[in-house]
């Protein structure tokens, strides 16, 4: 669905702005939005075909569309309004009395699709650019002096709020003479939702480009995070591609390379880059196994007075993205973590600190108070504290999703478990032998129940488990795949960078 949309959404933006792009320039700067805009209206179409179907005479009651913007000013601004009920509301009463179970197929597992990018030659490439690369900012500054290239302040650009034009919506020309039913479906929605920096404020964020003070064409553009939510950033990426510059793209946190589903990140970053930088996984031609950007440089302490038992939870959505990828409120998530936290020992109950997701408040509803009426004397943390703060005091950390604290804790030697249930986190088939060995080292436990006891026989001495052979084997075999490390890694991203092999070397780096 996604690429037919992509070619065609590239094809009405050229004629509109009577421009002849390509595909790849548009994907560039339009990907990111329209695999979230796809994600979310097939997620929204099976709830609606569900409902009806479990409740035939069920009405719907709806903000008033008259009065609620659906298109957002750019990605940015997309992000949030998919957080709001009201945008949500507006989603659904478009799709209320034409989505169906037949619109679409079950997704099953997301198909990667990767695209071999023709390069223009060009004589003036010249230099690196690194923006948001997810290294700590010290090692990435250190990088870019390796690179001989100039260190630039990340620096966002607001583009201004232009609203939509629906004359000029309705004159962008799709063909869906070859469409299917779910794409004439999408194409009839993207002309309200497509975000305005897109069509209307176009001129305007070309505009903004010289604004960022990089170069036209360098050699090499390597980021791991900008790309999801800055359009003046792609739009100048779209143009420096189009020039021959190559692409380098980052792996954005954890999940990645795990979870059954990809996220659209993943699918967007693997079909746009050049060459896409995992923390050690691969799946084709275009990603090269590399290394966990986040903990390079960085080293955690022993501590002897550590005494916390520390709890990391994910954000709860009252309006999930994805059925796939986003936890729901309605979930057993809580209930799982609640059992858990009831099945400790209460000498161990006591030093239990909860690490709160800070989006919790703004994609779904608080749970400072559920977890008080379960444990009124539980320890509800502040989130506001830095986790590499709260992490020093802690002698056994519990992550209870599929995210980043998982792989940056392994490869610093933090003493983690984790726990989840194939309800709220479905992984992929390469993932499941990594996992079943975590599982029979005791890391990894889908029964709250199992874990509390874990936790209660190995709570006086964490680090004698945790250090023991089989669960030093375990971690190698994650982190092989998941949080590689090299022992020069500026080296060796330099080399990825500037564009030499390192197929081989990897064990001199």
């Amino acid at each position: 669905v996604h690429i037919s949309l992509s070619m065609q959404i590239a094809e009405a933006l050229n004629q509109a702005h009577q421009s002849s792009k390509s595909t790849r320039y548009w994907e560039i700067l339009t990907g990111s939005w329209l695999r979230l805009f796809v994600d979310i209206h097939i997620s929204r179409i099976l709830i609606v075909a569900k409902l009806r179907e479990m409740y035939p005479d069920i009405q719907l009651i709806c903000a008033d569309g008259t009065k609620s913007r659906r298109a957002p000013f750019d990605t940015a601004d997309f992000h949030s309004l998919t957080k709001s009920t009201e945008w949500n509301s507006l989603v659904y009463a478009n799709l209320w009395n034409t989505a169906s179970a037949e619109h679409i197929a079950s997704p099953g597992r997301t198909v990667r699709t990767t695209r071999a990018h023709q390069k223009p030659q060009s004589s003036k490439l010249s230099g690196y650019v690194l923006s948001a690369t997810y290294l700590p900012r010290m090692q990435e500054l250190l990088l870019q002096l390796r690179l001989g290239s100039k260190y630039k302040r990340l620096r966002v650009l607001n583009l201004p709020a232009i609203p939509a034009d629906d004359e000029a919506r309705q004159k962008l020309v799709f063909n869906e003479s070859q469409s299917s039913d779910v794409e004439r479906l999408l194409i009839r929605l993207v002309r309200g939702y497509l975000p305005t920096s897109f069509l209307e404020g176009f001129a305007a964020l070309r505009i903004s480009i010289c604004q960022m003070g990089f170069p036209d064409s360098p050699k090499t553009i390597f980021t791991s995070n900008r790309h999801i939510y800055d359009d003046v950033f792609n739009a100048w990426v779209a143009e420096a591609a189009e020039n021959g510059s190559r692409l380098v793209l980052g792996q954005h946190g954890g999940y990645y390379g795990i979870s059954k589903f990809p996220t659209f990140a993943e699918r967007h970053e693997l079909s746009v880059s050049d060459t896409y930088l995992t923390w050690g996984w691969g799946s084709t031609t275009s990603t090269l196994g590399g290394i966990i950007l986040t903990t390079v440089g960085s080293r955690w302490k022993h501590r002897e007075s550590r005494s916390r038992l520390l709890l990391v939870t994910d954000e709860l959505w009252s309006h999930p993205r994805s059925v796939y990828t986003d936890i729901p409120e309605t979930s057993n998530y809580l209930d799982h973590l609640g059992l858990l936290a009831k099945s400790l020992p209460s000498t161990i109950q006591q030093s239990l600190e909860l690490r709160r997701h800070l989006g919790q408040r703004v994609v779904g509803h608080p749970v400072e108070s559920w977890w008080l009426n379960q444990l009124p004397t539980i320890d509800m943390g502040d989130s506001s504290i830095p986790f590499s703060k709260i992490v020093k005091n802690a002698k056994l950390v519990i992550v209870a999703h599929n995210g980043t604290t998982i792989p940056e804790n392994f490869s610093r030697g933090i003493p983690t478990l984790i726990t989840w249930t194939s309800n709220w986190v479905e992984i992929r088939d390469e993932a499941k032998p990594i996992f079943a060995k975590l599982a029979e080292v005791g890391i990894f436990h889908e029964d709250p129940v199992s874990l509390a006891k874990h936790i209660s026989a190995i709570w006086d001495n964490v680090d004698a488990w945790w250090e023991s052979k089989e669960v030093v084997e375990a971690r190698e075999l994650f982190c092989s795949q998941y949080a590689k490390s090299v022992p020069r890694p500026r080296k060796f991203l330099r080399q990825i960078i500037v564009g030499k092999s390192i197929m081989g070397q990897q064990g001199d780096l």
